[in-house]
């Protein structure tokens, strides 16, 4: 086993200045760097059909100085940092990592032998005749996809032969760092209201869970405009979906790390969605530090350093987080009043880094996040006063669009 006093971290990241966003974690350890991508010395460059190779590396430095987990905080970069803990001893992250990439798989697991909600894999146009008719309205999204790419509603056989020439085009043509396929799945709408749940899990056992209320989407595109954070339902119904988070969190062998389980309730009963084994992407780190103080990357840390009982964070505010997309053709889109919008201390600007940012070309209809213009947090003393911040700020925004 690694000293503890000696701890030593492999890390998954995607960008050179992604390194500083561990390094600078208290407390002080070190790390080594993995990526998909080639940046230098500072990291070693994974090749997911040749993970032999990384084991090989990270294996030599593991003999030198041991390493005492890995770390990772992206969707795409889930197998390999699970193979790879897996290859060299370390605690998994989950011992069933294909599942966590491939939604018609992980379908498959969560629905434990039911069959709602039906998926359908579709390889090549033919097999869209698979879907049947009583499974429209239905979702078409990428088997390995993640950041809502191509993932849109349609309501009838027509819309979906369409739809899926038109995303397979899309999807097929984006660069995949980590080689998957351009699979999609058919799924069957799952309605009711949605809601995210981030838990801390050790040894598979959930340490604490924390939910959030989504923001209904605005079909035909699946894009996350919004999460009100803590949860307003009652404690029953958080009890129903808790109970179902962790139901996923076995089904799909998540032993350690962050969870992002995505959830659907209707009345009384919960479905998954998708259950990821990393933590939420976009605004979530800022609701975290909002709302509970917590620094997710320092608890994620925490738990392969500390012996202690992890305490249950408590809410100390309520936010309210909104991701404003764009539609309609390219074009250079900015918010003229951004500077004003921004001067209170109870609205805070997650990305850009600042107001003058919010100034880049964009074209819609939003396949992915990639069409976000910004993301602001509103906090308050209750949940009616936060969502009320950022209602107002949403109308009051004056959003320029090159060319009108």
């Amino acid at each position: 086993m690694p000293d503890p006093a000696q701890p030593r971290f492999i890390a998954f990241i995607s960008r050179r200045e992604e390194i500083a966003d561990y390094t600078s974690l208290r407390p002080k350890v070190d790390f080594a760097f993995a990526s998909f991508s080639d940046l230098g010395a500072d990291a070693v460059r994974i090749d997911p059909l040749r993970m032999d190779d990384a084991v090989a590396i990270f294996y030599r430095l593991h003999k030198q100085r041991a390493f005492t987990a890995v770390l990772n905080r992206k969707e795409k970069c889930v197998i390999p940092a699970a193979r790879l803990a897996l290859a060299l001893g370390l605690p998994p992250i989950t011992c069933k990592p294909e599942l966590a990439r491939d939604k018609y798989a992980m379908r498959q697991t969560l629905n434990l032998g039911g069959d709602f909600p039906r998926t359908v894999l579709v390889a090549a146009l033919r097999d869209l005749e698979g879907v049947e008719e009583n499974m429209f309205p239905c979702v078409l999204k990428p088997r390995f996809g993640f950041n809502s790419r191509s993932a849109v509603l349609v309501r009838d056989r027509m819309e979906l032969a369409a739809a899926y020439r038109e995303q397979y085009e899309f999807y097929s043509g984006l660069p995949k760092q980590d080689r998957t396929n351009g699979d999609f799945v058919v799924e069957e709408l799952i309605s009711g209201s949605e809601h995210t749940v981030e838990t801390l899990v050790k040894d598979g056992a959930p340490l604490f869970h924390l939910i959030s209320d989504k923001l209904p989407m605005s079909p035909p595109f699946f894009v996350e405009v919004g999460d009100n954070m803590p949860s307003r339902l009652p404690e029953g119904s958080k009890g129903v979906c808790l109970a179902a988070t962790e139901r996923a969190i076995r089904s799909m062998g998540i032993r350690n790390g962050w969870t992002h389980t995505e959830i659907k309730l209707q009345g009384t009963a919960a479905v998954v969605v998708e259950c990821a084994a990393r933590m939420g992407g976009g605004y979530f780190e800022n609701l975290f530090c909002e709302v509970y103080g917590l620094n997710r990357m320092d608890a994620l840390l925490a738990l392969f350093l500390d012996d202690k009982p992890m305490v249950k964070p408590i809410p100390r505010v309520h936010a309210a987080a909104r991701r404003v997309v764009v539609y309609g053709p390219s074009r250079k889109r900015s918010l003229e009043n951004g500077e004003s919008l921004f001067a209170s201390d109870r609205v805070k600007l997650v990305w850009p880094t600042s107001p003058a940012k919010i100034d880049r070309e964009l074209a819609g209809p939003p396949f992915d996040f990639n069409n976000t213009l910004f993301e602001f947090l509103a906090l308050g003393k209750s949940a009616d006063e936060a969502q009320s911040l950022a209602d107002n700020l949403l109308v009051q925004a004056l959003i320029r669009t090159g060319g009108e």
